[in-house]
């Protein structure tokens, strides 16, 4: 082989070396630094991430303030590492989270391809009645309606004796002259609210609300330009038990989360006992 032929041989095997210097190079070139504690570096493409959310007109201010924000905050952690040695109790710390997010992970997931929840409407009640002291109402809550309407609204006598009479049909067509006219209307006859959310619908005192309901279950009143007409259908004073369809989901809840604590007992339990079986565990 010839010089020139090996000169040239030469340059063609150092070539693909020289491009990946010289592209190492460039995109460490490209890669501008905006700001650096020691070796740590805070690099534009970093900040554009975050810049890309905000509106144009103060980037300037965000740019400084995130630099800012950045800086405080590695030099906080450098600061930080210099004053606590105690890198073990932090390991120990680190292994002990770790330990315990493995185990939830797996204990999740065990859950949830082998246990299958099914709580019935007989285990709600079971517990209910044995529980009833868990139920205790902390403020009086209403079944019923409220209607507001102008004084000099068409059909008040009709919504006066659909109101009284309280039939589906009567209430379908309070609704609908509700609905139409754009009347200030809350129809809760199968749910149950706090009473005090009726009040503040109300000119009425919870007092006064309170004792005209119980005096009458449908009661009139104007206040200003408006006639109110509110119904009490049940009533649950404060101390009173809340009734079974009021808490059935929480009472599911619970007695979920205990079906769960006892299969993951069940599972360790056999896990311990298989140890024990096959050697695995041994009690000195």
């Amino acid at each position: 082989m010839s010089g020139k032929k090996i000169w040239k041989y030469i340059c063609m095997s150092a070539l693909p070396a020289l491009l990946f210097a010289c592209r190492d190079e460039v995109s460490y070139v490209e890669r501008p630094s905006l700001a650096s504690v020691g070796d740590v570096h805070l690099y534009k493409d970093e900040a554009d991430i975050m810049f890309a959310q905000q509106h144009r007109a103060d980037s300037v201010a965000f740019m400084q303030n995130y630099i800012e924000r950045w800086a405080i905050d590695v030099l906080f952690y450098e600061k930080a590492k210099e004053n606590v040695i105690a890198t073990d109790e932090i390991d120990k710390m680190v292994d002990s989270y770790r330990k315990s997010l493995i185990e939830n992970l797996y204990q999740d997931r065990l859950i949830t391809q082998q246990l299958v929840p099914n709580i019935t409407e007989d285990e709600v009640l079971e517990f209910y009645e044995q529980q009833k002291a868990l139920f205790e109402l902390g403020e009086p809550y209403i079944k019923g309606f409220y209607v507001k309407i102008p004084d000099k609204a068409p059909k008040v006598r009709d919504v006066r004796n659909w109101c009284i009479r309280k039939g589906d049909e009567d209430l379908e067509k309070l609704e609908k002259l509700c609905t139409e006219n754009k009347y200030e209307y809350n129809f809760f006859m199968e749910e149950w609210i706090p009473f005090v959310d009726l009040v503040r619908r109300t000119p009425l005192t919870k007092q006064q609300l309170m004792d005209r309901l119980l005096s009458k279950s449908t009661i009139e009143f104007k206040e200003g330009k408006f006639t109110y007409f509110v119904c009490a259908d049940s009533i649950l004073q404060k101390n009173d038990t809340k009734p079974v369809e009021m808490v059935s989901n929480e009472i599911k809840e619970l007695l979920l989360n205990s079906k769960k604590a006892n299969f993951i007992k069940t599972v360790k339990r056999s896990l311990y006992d298989e140890a024990l079986k096959n050697g695995t565990l041994i009690l000195h």
